[in-house]
Protein backbone atom coordinates (compact mmCIF):
# COMPACT_ATOMS: atom_id res chain seq x y z
CA UNK A 1 0.00 0.00 0.00
CA UNK A 2 2.76 2.65 0.61
CA UNK A 3 4.44 1.90 -2.50
CA UNK A 4 1.11 2.26 -4.52
CA UNK A 5 0.85 5.91 -2.35
CA UNK A 6 4.12 6.57 -3.48
CA UNK A 7 3.30 5.95 -7.12
CA UNK A 8 0.11 7.61 -7.07
CA UNK A 9 1.76 10.85 -5.50
CA UNK A 10 4.82 10.00 -7.74
CA UNK A 11 2.58 10.64 -11.17
CA UNK A 12 0.59 13.64 -9.81
CA UNK A 13 3.62 15.31 -9.09
CA UNK A 14 5.33 15.20 -12.39
CA UNK A 15 3.05 14.73 -14.94
CA UNK A 16 -0.36 16.63 -13.88
CA UNK A 17 0.49 19.47 -15.84
CA UNK A 18 1.26 17.14 -18.98
CA UNK A 19 -2.06 15.39 -18.07
CA UNK A 20 -4.66 18.12 -17.92
CA UNK A 21 -2.89 19.62 -21.15
CA UNK A 22 -3.48 16.46 -23.13
CA UNK A 23 -7.06 16.43 -21.64
CA UNK A 24 -8.16 19.69 -22.35
CA UNK A 25 -6.75 19.68 -25.93
CA UNK A 26 -8.04 15.90 -26.75
CA UNK A 27 -11.51 17.53 -25.39
CA UNK A 28 -10.79 21.04 -27.73
CA UNK A 29 -10.29 18.68 -30.61
CA UNK A 30 -13.00 16.65 -30.42
CA UNK A 31 -15.45 19.49 -29.90
CA UNK A 32 -13.94 21.21 -33.01
CA UNK A 33 -14.68 17.77 -34.94
CA UNK A 34 -18.05 17.40 -33.77
CA UNK A 35 -18.54 21.19 -35.25
CA UNK A 36 -17.04 20.50 -38.66
CA UNK A 37 -18.57 16.97 -39.47
CA UNK A 38 -22.23 18.44 -37.97
CA UNK A 39 -21.74 21.55 -40.95
CA UNK A 40 -20.07 19.02 -43.40
CA UNK A 41 -23.18 16.63 -43.01
CA UNK A 42 -25.61 19.82 -42.92
CA UNK A 43 -24.01 19.37 -47.03
CA UNK A 44 -23.89 15.90 -47.76
CA UNK A 45 -23.89 13.05 -44.86
CA UNK A 46 -21.77 10.87 -46.66
CA UNK A 47 -18.67 13.89 -46.11
CA UNK A 48 -20.04 14.18 -42.34
CA UNK A 49 -19.99 10.50 -42.05
CA UNK A 50 -16.56 10.21 -43.33
CA UNK A 51 -15.66 12.97 -40.45
CA UNK A 52 -17.00 12.22 -37.29
CA UNK A 53 -14.92 9.31 -36.52
CA UNK A 54 -12.03 11.43 -36.29
CA UNK A 55 -13.62 12.92 -32.70
CA UNK A 56 -13.65 9.72 -31.06
CA UNK A 57 -10.04 9.49 -32.62
CA UNK A 58 -9.54 12.74 -30.84
CA UNK A 59 -10.37 11.54 -27.07
CA UNK A 60 -8.70 7.85 -27.77
CA UNK A 61 -5.67 10.03 -28.91
CA UNK A 62 -5.83 12.37 -25.63
CA UNK A 63 -6.17 9.43 -23.36
CA UNK A 64 -3.30 7.05 -25.17
CA UNK A 65 -1.00 10.04 -24.17
CA UNK A 66 -1.87 10.42 -21.08
CA UNK A 67 -1.39 7.06 -20.43
CA UNK A 68 1.78 6.87 -21.81
CA UNK A 69 2.79 10.11 -20.40
CA UNK A 70 2.99 8.24 -16.89
CA UNK A 71 4.59 5.32 -17.54
CA UNK A 72 8.33 6.91 -16.77
CA UNK A 73 6.82 6.74 -12.92
CA UNK A 74 5.66 3.12 -12.89
CA UNK A 75 8.36 1.37 -11.55
CA UNK A 76 6.75 -1.82 -12.63
CA UNK A 77 6.07 -0.87 -15.90
CA UNK A 78 8.13 1.27 -17.29
CA UNK A 79 10.72 0.40 -20.09
CA UNK A 80 14.23 2.04 -21.04
CA UNK A 81 13.15 0.47 -24.48
CA UNK A 82 9.73 2.32 -25.03
CA UNK A 83 8.95 5.66 -25.95
CA UNK A 84 8.65 7.95 -29.28
CA UNK A 85 6.01 8.44 -32.24
CA UNK A 86 6.21 4.28 -32.53
CA UNK A 87 5.54 3.50 -29.83
CA UNK A 88 2.67 5.94 -29.54
CA UNK A 89 0.95 5.18 -32.73
CA UNK A 90 1.25 1.11 -32.24
CA UNK A 91 -0.49 1.80 -28.47
CA UNK A 92 -2.72 4.20 -30.51
CA UNK A 93 -4.15 1.19 -33.16
CA UNK A 94 -4.13 -1.34 -30.37
CA UNK A 95 -6.01 0.63 -28.16
CA UNK A 96 -8.62 1.74 -31.30
CA UNK A 97 -10.82 -1.24 -30.75
CA UNK A 98 -11.21 -1.88 -26.88
CA UNK A 99 -11.66 2.34 -26.47
CA UNK A 100 -14.73 1.87 -29.29
CA UNK A 101 -16.58 -1.30 -27.32
CA UNK A 102 -15.99 0.97 -24.18
CA UNK A 103 -17.07 3.98 -25.84
CA UNK A 104 -20.35 2.52 -27.27
CA UNK A 105 -21.19 0.99 -24.39
CA UNK A 106 -21.34 3.75 -22.19
CA UNK A 107 -23.56 5.90 -24.73
CA UNK A 108 -20.72 8.53 -25.60
CA UNK A 109 -20.90 7.05 -29.09
CA UNK A 110 -24.72 7.59 -28.93
CA UNK A 111 -23.98 11.09 -27.37
CA UNK A 112 -21.54 12.35 -30.51
CA UNK A 113 -24.32 10.96 -33.10
CA UNK A 114 -27.30 13.00 -31.62
CA UNK A 115 -25.05 16.20 -31.85
CA UNK A 116 -23.86 15.42 -35.38
CA UNK A 117 -27.19 14.83 -36.36
CA UNK A 118 -28.61 17.68 -34.67
CA UNK A 119 -25.69 20.29 -35.82
CA UNK A 120 -26.38 18.90 -39.74
CA UNK A 121 -30.37 18.94 -39.75
CA UNK A 122 -30.34 22.71 -38.76
CA UNK A 123 -28.25 23.60 -41.82
CA UNK A 124 -29.80 21.48 -43.93
CA UNK A 125 -33.08 22.37 -42.93
CA UNK A 126 -32.16 26.11 -43.14
CA UNK A 127 -30.24 24.96 -46.59
CA UNK A 128 -33.73 23.82 -47.96
CA UNK A 129 -36.08 26.11 -46.74
CA UNK A 130 -37.15 24.00 -43.78
CA UNK A 131 -39.13 21.87 -46.56
CA UNK A 132 -38.34 18.25 -46.00
CA UNK A 133 -38.76 16.84 -49.18
CA UNK A 134 -35.78 19.13 -50.25
CA UNK A 135 -33.26 17.45 -47.78
CA UNK A 136 -32.36 15.01 -49.77
CA UNK A 137 -29.03 13.51 -48.92
CA UNK A 138 -27.89 15.51 -46.40
CA UNK A 139 -29.05 16.37 -42.33
CA UNK A 140 -26.31 13.64 -40.89
CA UNK A 141 -29.34 10.78 -40.14
CA UNK A 142 -27.25 7.64 -40.10
CA UNK A 143 -29.70 4.69 -39.99
CA UNK A 144 -28.78 0.95 -40.70
CA UNK A 145 -28.67 0.97 -44.78
CA UNK A 146 -26.37 1.22 -47.56
CA UNK A 147 -24.75 4.00 -46.68
CA UNK A 148 -22.82 2.80 -43.29
CA UNK A 149 -22.89 -0.79 -44.87
CA UNK A 150 -20.87 0.58 -47.72
CA UNK A 151 -18.72 3.15 -45.51
CA UNK A 152 -17.60 -0.19 -43.96
CA UNK A 153 -16.79 -2.59 -46.27
CA UNK A 154 -14.80 -0.03 -48.27
CA UNK A 155 -12.78 1.18 -44.92
CA UNK A 156 -12.42 -2.70 -44.30
CA UNK A 157 -11.07 -3.29 -47.74
CA UNK A 158 -8.58 -0.30 -47.34
CA UNK A 159 -7.36 -1.79 -44.48
CA UNK A 160 -6.27 -4.76 -45.83
CA UNK A 161 -4.62 -3.58 -48.48
CA UNK A 162 -2.51 -1.46 -46.31
CA UNK A 163 -1.80 -4.39 -44.17
CA UNK A 164 -0.86 -6.52 -47.08
CA UNK A 165 1.09 -3.83 -49.12
CA UNK A 166 2.52 -2.37 -46.01
CA UNK A 167 6.35 -2.52 -47.24
CA UNK A 168 6.01 -0.72 -50.74
CA UNK A 169 4.02 1.89 -49.15
CA UNK A 170 5.46 5.47 -48.61
CA UNK A 171 6.30 6.73 -45.00
CA UNK A 172 3.00 8.75 -44.56
CA UNK A 173 0.66 6.50 -45.63
CA UNK A 174 0.74 5.02 -41.63
CA UNK A 175 -1.72 8.03 -40.98
CA UNK A 176 -4.40 6.48 -43.86
CA UNK A 177 -4.05 3.24 -42.49
CA UNK A 178 -4.70 4.32 -39.04
CA UNK A 179 -7.50 6.05 -40.33
CA UNK A 180 -9.32 3.57 -42.08
CA UNK A 181 -8.80 1.47 -38.97
CA UNK A 182 -10.71 4.05 -37.30
CA UNK A 183 -13.57 4.38 -40.14
CA UNK A 184 -14.69 0.62 -40.00
CA UNK A 185 -14.22 0.26 -36.44
CA UNK A 186 -16.42 3.18 -35.77
CA UNK A 187 -18.93 2.27 -38.41
CA UNK A 188 -18.73 -1.32 -37.25
CA UNK A 189 -19.71 -0.41 -33.67
CA UNK A 190 -22.33 1.97 -35.03
CA UNK A 191 -24.21 -0.89 -37.31
CA UNK A 192 -23.87 -2.79 -33.91
CA UNK A 193 -25.37 -0.21 -31.47
CA UNK A 194 -28.58 0.46 -34.32
CA UNK A 195 -29.22 -3.07 -34.57
CA UNK A 196 -28.92 -3.66 -30.87
CA UNK A 197 -31.48 -0.72 -30.11
CA UNK A 198 -33.90 -2.02 -33.06
CA UNK A 199 -33.68 -5.49 -31.11
CA UNK A 200 -34.58 -3.52 -27.59
CA UNK A 201 -37.25 -1.93 -29.01
CA UNK A 202 -39.15 -5.00 -30.28
CA UNK A 203 -38.86 -6.48 -27.47
CA UNK A 204 -40.19 -3.53 -25.48
CA UNK A 205 -43.52 -3.81 -27.58
CA UNK A 206 -43.53 -7.78 -27.57
CA UNK A 207 -46.12 -9.12 -26.01
CA UNK A 208 -44.43 -10.95 -23.78
CA UNK A 209 -42.77 -7.74 -22.30
CA UNK A 210 -46.61 -6.39 -21.61
CA UNK A 211 -47.78 -9.63 -19.96
CA UNK A 212 -44.13 -9.34 -17.92
CA UNK A 213 -45.03 -5.70 -16.36
CA UNK A 214 -48.23 -7.24 -15.68
CA UNK A 215 -47.29 -9.66 -13.74
CA UNK A 216 -44.86 -7.14 -12.11
CA UNK A 217 -47.66 -4.96 -11.25
CA UNK A 218 -49.34 -7.08 -9.92
CA UNK A 219 -46.19 -8.09 -7.30
CA UNK A 220 -46.01 -4.26 -6.58
CA UNK A 221 -49.89 -4.34 -5.50
CA UNK A 222 -50.69 -7.23 -3.83
CA UNK A 223 -47.50 -8.14 -2.21
CA UNK A 224 -45.51 -5.29 -1.23
CA UNK A 225 -41.87 -7.29 0.35
CA UNK A 226 -40.97 -9.26 -3.62
CA UNK A 227 -41.05 -5.24 -4.55
CA UNK A 228 -38.87 -4.31 -2.48
CA UNK A 229 -36.37 -7.16 -2.50
CA UNK A 230 -36.97 -6.39 -6.95
CA UNK A 231 -36.62 -2.86 -6.41
CA UNK A 232 -33.56 -3.51 -4.38
CA UNK A 233 -31.24 -6.20 -6.34
CA UNK A 234 -31.73 -3.75 -9.61
CA UNK A 235 -30.32 -0.83 -7.03
CA UNK A 236 -27.32 -3.40 -6.04
CA UNK A 237 -27.08 -4.38 -9.80
CA UNK A 238 -26.64 -0.86 -10.85
CA UNK A 239 -24.31 -0.37 -8.04
CA UNK A 240 -21.87 -3.43 -8.94
CA UNK A 241 -21.34 -1.79 -12.65
CA UNK A 242 -20.85 1.27 -11.39
CA UNK A 243 -18.39 0.28 -8.73
CA UNK A 244 -16.78 -3.04 -10.43
CA UNK A 245 -17.38 -2.66 -14.07
CA UNK A 246 -16.39 0.16 -15.28
CA UNK A 247 -12.76 0.72 -13.47
CA UNK A 248 -12.44 -2.84 -14.89
CA UNK A 249 -12.98 -1.31 -18.42
CA UNK A 250 -10.21 1.08 -17.77
CA UNK A 251 -8.26 -0.55 -16.79
CA UNK A 252 -8.32 -2.94 -19.44
CA UNK A 253 -8.00 0.17 -21.48
CA UNK A 254 -5.14 1.25 -19.72
CA UNK A 255 -3.72 -2.63 -19.70
CA UNK A 256 -3.48 -2.21 -23.92
CA UNK A 257 -1.79 0.80 -24.10
CA UNK A 258 0.33 0.16 -22.09
CA UNK A 259 1.26 -3.59 -24.43
CA UNK A 260 0.69 -6.13 -21.36
CA UNK A 261 1.83 -9.06 -22.41
CA UNK A 262 2.17 -12.75 -20.31
CA UNK A 263 5.45 -13.39 -19.52
CA UNK A 264 5.81 -17.12 -19.51
CA UNK A 265 2.24 -18.13 -22.01
CA UNK A 266 3.04 -19.04 -25.51
CA UNK A 267 2.41 -16.41 -28.04
CA UNK A 268 -0.66 -16.40 -30.20
CA UNK A 269 1.08 -15.59 -32.75
CA UNK A 270 3.20 -18.61 -32.88
CA UNK A 271 -0.55 -20.66 -33.37
CA UNK A 272 -0.95 -19.36 -36.90
CA UNK A 273 2.62 -21.43 -37.46
CA UNK A 274 4.07 -18.17 -38.95
CA UNK A 275 4.98 -19.78 -42.31
CA UNK A 276 1.85 -18.67 -44.15
CA UNK A 277 1.54 -15.95 -46.82
CA UNK A 278 -1.00 -13.51 -48.32
CA UNK A 279 -3.69 -11.10 -47.31
CA UNK A 280 -6.34 -13.50 -45.35
CA UNK A 281 -3.48 -14.77 -43.05
CA UNK A 282 -1.19 -11.26 -42.94
CA UNK A 283 -4.94 -10.03 -40.89
CA UNK A 284 -5.77 -12.99 -38.96
CA UNK A 285 -1.69 -12.88 -37.87
CA UNK A 286 -2.46 -8.79 -36.97
CA UNK A 287 -6.14 -10.04 -35.63
CA UNK A 288 -4.59 -12.75 -33.45
CA UNK A 289 -1.89 -10.66 -32.25
CA UNK A 290 -4.33 -8.38 -31.19
CA UNK A 291 -6.09 -10.59 -29.20
CA UNK A 292 -2.85 -11.71 -27.63
CA UNK A 293 -2.35 -8.25 -26.08
CA UNK A 294 -6.08 -7.73 -25.11
CA UNK A 295 -6.74 -11.21 -23.53
CA UNK A 296 -3.51 -9.84 -21.50
CA UNK A 297 -5.29 -6.76 -20.75
CA UNK A 298 -7.95 -8.25 -19.48
CA UNK A 299 -6.34 -11.09 -17.12
CA UNK A 300 -5.20 -7.41 -15.08
CA UNK A 301 -8.40 -7.48 -13.54
CA UNK A 302 -8.19 -10.70 -11.50
CA UNK A 303 -4.44 -11.54 -11.83
CA UNK A 304 -4.22 -8.56 -8.67
CA UNK A 305 -6.11 -10.51 -6.32
CA UNK A 306 -9.08 -9.48 -4.75
CA UNK A 307 -7.37 -7.52 -2.01
CA UNK A 308 -5.70 -4.77 -5.00
CA UNK A 309 -8.66 -5.03 -6.96
CA UNK A 310 -10.77 -4.06 -3.88
CA UNK A 311 -8.74 -1.49 -2.85
CA UNK A 312 -8.73 0.15 -6.47
CA UNK A 313 -12.54 -0.53 -7.17
CA UNK A 314 -12.80 1.78 -4.01
CA UNK A 315 -10.36 4.16 -4.86
CA UNK A 316 -12.07 4.60 -8.47
CA UNK A 317 -16.01 4.83 -6.23
CA UNK A 318 -14.03 7.69 -3.95
CA UNK A 319 -12.67 9.73 -7.60
CA UNK A 320 -16.40 9.44 -8.84
CA UNK A 321 -17.95 10.78 -5.47
CA UNK A 322 -15.29 13.30 -5.88
CA UNK A 323 -15.69 14.17 -9.85
CA UNK A 324 -19.99 14.32 -9.46
CA UNK A 325 -19.28 16.59 -5.84
CA UNK A 326 -17.01 18.87 -7.43
CA UNK A 327 -19.32 19.31 -10.64
CA UNK A 328 -22.69 19.85 -8.54
CA UNK A 329 -20.22 22.18 -6.31
CA UNK A 330 -19.23 24.38 -9.56
CA UNK A 331 -22.53 24.66 -10.73
CA UNK A 332 -23.73 25.69 -7.48
CA UNK A 333 -21.20 27.98 -7.08
CA UNK A 334 -22.28 29.84 -10.70
CA UNK A 335 -25.73 29.99 -9.51
CA UNK A 336 -29.25 30.12 -11.61
CA UNK A 337 -29.08 31.38 -15.17
CA UNK A 338 -30.97 31.68 -18.22
CA UNK A 339 -30.79 28.19 -20.11
CA UNK A 340 -29.17 30.65 -23.09
CA UNK A 341 -26.47 30.84 -20.66
CA UNK A 342 -25.94 27.28 -19.42
CA UNK A 343 -26.09 25.84 -23.70
CA UNK A 344 -22.48 28.49 -23.66
CA UNK A 345 -20.76 27.61 -20.25
CA UNK A 346 -22.31 24.41 -18.94
CA UNK A 347 -19.71 22.41 -21.33
CA UNK A 348 -17.00 25.02 -20.18
CA UNK A 349 -17.47 24.27 -16.74
CA UNK A 350 -17.89 20.54 -16.89
CA UNK A 351 -14.51 19.91 -19.00
CA UNK A 352 -12.76 22.77 -16.51
CA UNK A 353 -13.54 19.76 -13.59
CA UNK A 354 -12.56 16.92 -15.52
CA UNK A 355 -9.67 18.70 -16.25
CA UNK A 356 -8.65 18.69 -12.55
CA UNK A 357 -10.18 15.33 -12.19
CA UNK A 358 -8.74 12.94 -15.28
CA UNK A 359 -5.73 13.31 -14.49
CA UNK A 360 -6.18 11.82 -10.80
CA UNK A 361 -8.31 8.85 -12.89
CA UNK A 362 -5.18 8.05 -14.87
CA UNK A 363 -3.19 7.94 -12.07
CA UNK A 364 -5.29 5.71 -10.16
CA UNK A 365 -5.73 3.33 -12.69
CA UNK A 366 -1.76 3.31 -13.61
CA UNK A 367 -1.40 2.69 -9.81
CA UNK A 368 -3.51 -0.37 -9.99
CA UNK A 369 -2.08 -1.10 -13.09
CA UNK A 370 1.07 -1.20 -11.87
CA UNK A 371 0.56 -2.93 -8.82
CA UNK A 372 -0.74 -6.35 -10.87
CA UNK A 373 2.65 -5.91 -13.02
CA UNK A 374 4.91 -5.79 -9.91
CA UNK A 375 3.07 -8.95 -8.63
CA UNK A 376 5.54 -11.76 -8.96
CA UNK A 377 2.55 -14.44 -9.23
CA UNK A 378 0.60 -12.38 -11.68
CA UNK A 379 2.61 -13.82 -14.86
CA UNK A 380 2.68 -10.49 -16.45
CA UNK A 381 4.69 -8.26 -17.99
CA UNK A 382 4.79 -5.05 -20.44
CA UNK A 383 6.61 -4.91 -23.67
CA UNK A 384 6.85 -1.67 -25.84
CA UNK A 385 5.18 -1.31 -29.03
CA UNK A 386 6.39 -2.13 -31.90
CA UNK A 387 9.74 -4.06 -33.42
CA UNK A 388 13.00 -1.80 -32.46
CA UNK A 389 14.18 0.81 -31.01
CA UNK A 390 14.40 3.04 -34.59
CA UNK A 391 11.54 5.03 -34.77
CA UNK A 392 11.45 5.39 -38.18
CA UNK A 393 9.95 2.18 -38.38
CA UNK A 394 7.10 3.61 -36.77
CA UNK A 395 4.73 2.51 -40.35
CA UNK A 396 6.27 -1.39 -40.11
CA UNK A 397 4.90 -2.36 -36.60
CA UNK A 398 0.87 -0.71 -36.63
CA UNK A 399 0.76 -2.79 -40.44
CA UNK A 400 1.87 -6.13 -40.93
CA UNK A 401 4.73 -6.89 -38.46
CA UNK A 402 4.41 -9.67 -35.50
CA UNK A 403 6.76 -9.62 -32.44
CA UNK A 404 8.93 -12.26 -31.57
CA UNK A 405 9.21 -11.68 -27.60
CA UNK A 406 9.49 -7.74 -27.49
CA UNK A 407 11.97 -7.99 -30.42
CA UNK A 408 12.74 -9.32 -33.87
CA UNK A 409 10.53 -10.69 -35.99
CA UNK A 410 8.40 -13.93 -36.48
CA UNK A 411 8.99 -16.86 -39.65
CA UNK A 412 9.46 -16.02 -42.60
CA UNK A 413 8.12 -12.40 -41.84
CA UNK A 414 12.02 -12.15 -41.51
CA UNK A 415 12.67 -11.30 -45.52
CA UNK A 416 10.14 -8.61 -45.82
CA UNK A 417 11.17 -6.70 -42.94
CA UNK A 418 14.51 -6.54 -44.24
CA UNK A 419 13.58 -5.53 -47.65
CA UNK A 420 11.33 -2.60 -45.31
CA UNK A 421 14.20 -1.92 -43.47
CA UNK A 422 16.41 -0.92 -46.63
CA UNK A 423 13.85 0.99 -48.52
CA UNK A 424 13.84 2.73 -45.12
CA UNK A 425 17.32 3.37 -44.68
CA UNK A 426 17.42 4.63 -48.52
CA UNK A 427 14.76 7.41 -47.85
Amino acid sequence: MTEALRTFGRILARHWPALMAWYIGGEALHRVLIELAGFVGGLTTLGGLLLLPLAVAARLVSYVAMYLTVRPSLPHSRRTDAGGVREFGSATLAAILPFFAFYTAWGLLDADQIEFYQIASAIALADSGFELDQVGDRGGLISVGALPVTVLVIALIARLLFTRFAARLPRWSVVLAAYTEVLWTFMLFTLVARWWNGVLDWFAESQAVGWLQGIGDWFAANLAPIAVIWEGATWVFGILVAALIVPAAWLTVAGVIFGTTFDSTPSFARWTGGVTRGTAMSVARTLVMRLEGLVAAVTVIWRGGPLLFGAYALAYAAWGLAEQTGTRGALLLVGAHESSFWAGFFPLITVAVAAVAEPLRVAIVATAYDGVIGRPHAGLDTRPSGLDAEASEVLVAPLDVEDEGSLGVVGNQEDQQDAVRRRLDDA
